[in-house]
């Protein structure tokens, strides 16, 4: 594979609490490794994958801002 390879590594805990910009403990485990490709044609799976994932995002940007509204509304 050309380009820079992923290693994998061990989430020993805080698999939730990374998300929370919390701690966690990982070990290097070099066994599984990959990199990421992209291909010039793109088949039709494709274009429906990339679809469901620019809505998602569009859904992750409007629950940010809402968010964001109901934090600097809140009463503290």
């Amino acid at each position: 594979m050309k380009g820079p390879l992923f290693y994998s590594k061990i989430l020993l805990f805080g698999e939730y609490g990374i998300i929370k910009d919390s701690k966690g403990l990982s070990i290097p485990y070099n066994f599984f490794k990959g990199a990421l490709k992209t291909d010039d044609s793109t088949s039709e799976v494709a274009k429906k994958s990339n679809s469901g994932l620019k809505e998602f995002v569009g859904y992750l940007e409007m629950i940010q801002k809402n968010m964001n509204w109901f934090l600097s509304t809140s009463v503290r």
